[in-house]
């Protein structure tokens, strides 16, 4: 009885592997689950080959925006989605780090990398809001006004897209404010190398 109740549950687990076996994200993994608004969601890729993608992230002209160079600064980690994948299931699931969508809420609302919260961008030019975030990030100034980051979260920033400068301005931003550069992660790739790579998103309407 107990070898065929173990069988039963191999199978199980290949028949729900082998559903996201077709387009994988790397050699060894088929999806990874991670939380996002309380709820656990499987990110895996798109699982039809024929897919194509289409809407606002198939645009090439973008108006005075240019293509961003891999690192911000020397400090500062670049990644791409494996290591994004990693940081989602690492951190963000344990809740010692955090992504961060610096998109327009609207755009946020429609559709996002799962676990990731919204800052939208324009928040770089609000100081009093800049504090709650740091706050929120668990950064905090002290009486004196000395930014406390003992217990400051890992935070991946990503925006649009490899054409848009809105993680590295906000980055610099951090930075200027005494957040720790160890702490901060550049997903260069943005939103639309999310898509490209057919990657699971979420609504948060």
């Amino acid at each position: 009885m107990k070898k065929i109740i173990l069988g039963l549950l191999i199978f199980s687990i290949y028949s729900i592997a082998g559903k996201y076996d077709k387009v994988r994200i790397s050699p060894n993994t088929s999806y990874i689950y991670v939380y996002h608004k309380g709820k656990a969601v499987k990110v895996h890729r798109i699982q039809d080959i024929k897919h194509k993608l289409v809407g606002e992230y198939t645009k090439l002209y973008r108006p005075k925006q240019y293509i961003q160079p891999v690192k911000i600064t020397r400090k500062i980690k670049t990644i791409g989605e494996i290591e994004l994948l990693k940081f989602m299931e690492d951190k963000s699931n344990s809740k010692q780090g955090i992504v961060i969508d610096l998109r327009e809420k609207y755009q946020y609302l429609e559709e996002s990398i799962p676990s990731s919260s919204n800052i939208p961008f324009g928040i770089k030019d609000k100081p009093e809001k800049l504090e709650k975030v740091l706050s929120i990030f668990g950064a905090k100034r002290d009486a004196n006004g000395k930014l406390d980051t003992s217990e400051a979260l890992d935070i991946a920033f990503y925006c649009d897209g490899l054409w848009s400068n809105k993680s590295a301005i906000i980055i610099n931003k951090f930075i200027d404010l005494g957040y720790p550069i160890n702490k901060l992660y550049y997903y260069r790739g943005g939103f639309q190398m999310w898509k490209i790579l057919g990657l699971t998103t979420v609504s948060n309407n």
